[in-house]
């Protein structure tokens, strides 16, 4: 048999298109795959963000709406009840809030539109109905402002500074006068409020004088009146001047506009941040600092941001959600890190989610669900960045 002999010439033409065709599968094999729908997380920076039991949501600088973790009655929105352990996208327009508490979760667009998701067993979402929403779903009414959510109830301002309400209402945590369920939303008073936060059965609140009240359950003390007795209608708790509020499980807190912070309800594991756990029935001052900015309380835990950006936490810690590397539970703030770039803190049942100035999204605590974002579902004592 013959040996054919190709010419070099021949030979190199044969050979270099298959050396590069062989470097171009190699590149596009090992360029990394970005999947439909997760790329611009990439792109654009996180604005705002919210903590339930088991999931969490977050709002990129584009106006888009993202969620991740425990989805059973479609507290994600995606339209499903599928657990998620990374941001998933769930809409392309422009929204400019979104509060989780529990399972349900409610958000407002920035034409001011409302619209709800999730858990409705107690008429929560605010529809009309108790049947379950795995996608966002309209409020009626146009105009409104903020959102609070408690375990199974939810309140919000317009922008006229009305007070409205619905869900469970057994221990008048709706401030309506009555015990009733509600279904729908329904006008508390009339006066005008600038700030309102809702716990377990209970709601605080500010009005446009700056005068602070409380309303519902307050078997802990958690209204702060002194008393331990349920209100159904809003009570005045203090003249003084006040500019935020925030409300746990059975305990709750407010800034004054002198930027001290108080405390006062439920302290069986340090929450209050005042170095004890007793249980008070009156506000309390937590330290003698007066530069408190924001606060944000979980359900034995409370997260807080000073003037200066840093990030501070007390109470409950048996899963890490201090973020301060241990377990233990702390009866005063203590600092989360040594960072002074923090923008904003919310508090979930177990978890906390935060951003920092530079829009990056930073998560710790309890992750069975995937609420952490990270893609496990591992504990974390610390924060970790949120990439995707």
């Amino acid at each position: 048999m013959k040996t054919r002999v190709i010419p070099i010439d021949q030979f190199s033409n044969m050979v270099i298109p298959l050396i590069l065709l062989g470097l171009i599968i190699t590149l596009f094999a090992l360029t990394p795959k970005i999947s439909k729908g997760t790329d611009r997380t990439f792109d654009h920076k996180w604005v705002s963000v919210a903590a339930g039991k088991s999931h969490s949501l977050g709002i990129q600088s584009d106006g888009t709406l993202w969620a991740w973790g425990g989805n059973g009655v479609g507290q994600l929105g995606d339209g499903t009840a599928v657990e998620r352990h990374t941001p998933v996208q769930i809409s392309t327009e422009k929204w400019v809030l979104v509060v989780a508490r529990f399972a349900h979760t409610l958000a407002i667009k920035s034409d001011g539109t409302l619209w709800s998701w999730g858990g409705n067993g107690h008429g929560q979402l605010g529809d009309g109905k108790t049947k379950t929403n795995l996608s966002p779903a309209q409020i009626s009414g146009e105009h409104w402002a903020s959102i609070a959510l408690g375990r199974f109830f939810s309140v919000g301002l317009k922008s006229d500074g009305t007070l409205w309400a619905w869900g469970g209402n057994g221990s008048g945590q709706l401030g309506d006068g009555t015990t009733a369920v509600r279904h729908s939303p329904v006008q508390a008073g009339t006066d005008k409020w600038t700030s309102v936060a809702a716990g377990g059965l209970h709601t605080v609140g500010v009005k446009s004088d700056g005068t602070l009240w409380t309303w519902g359950n307050n078997e802990s003390g958690q209204l702060g009146d002194g008393t331990t007795t349920k209100k159904i209608l809003p009570v005045l708790i203090s003249n003084d001047k006040w500019v935020s509020v925030a409300a746990g499980r059975s305990h709750s807190l407010a800034i004054k506009s002198d930027g001290t912070l108080w405390a006062w309800g439920g302290n069986e594991v340090g929450q209050l941040g005042d170095g004890t756990n007793i249980e008070r029935h009156l506000p309390v001052q937590i330290g003698k600092d007066n530069k408190w900015s924001s606060i944000s309380a979980g359900y034995f835990h409370t997260i807080a941001l000073k003037s200066d950006r840093t990030l501070w936490a007390w109470g409950g810690n048996e899963v890490g959600q201090l973020g301060d590397g241990s377990l233990t539970k702390k009866y005063s703030p203590v600092q989360t890190g040594i960072e002074n770039n923090w923008s904003k803190a919310v508090a979930g049942y177990f978890h906390t989610i935060a951003l920092k100035s530079d829009g990056t999204l930073w998560a710790w605590g309890l992750n069975e669900y995937g609420q952490l974002g990270d893609g496990s579902t591992e504990e974390r004592h610390s924060p970790v960045q949120i990439r995707q």
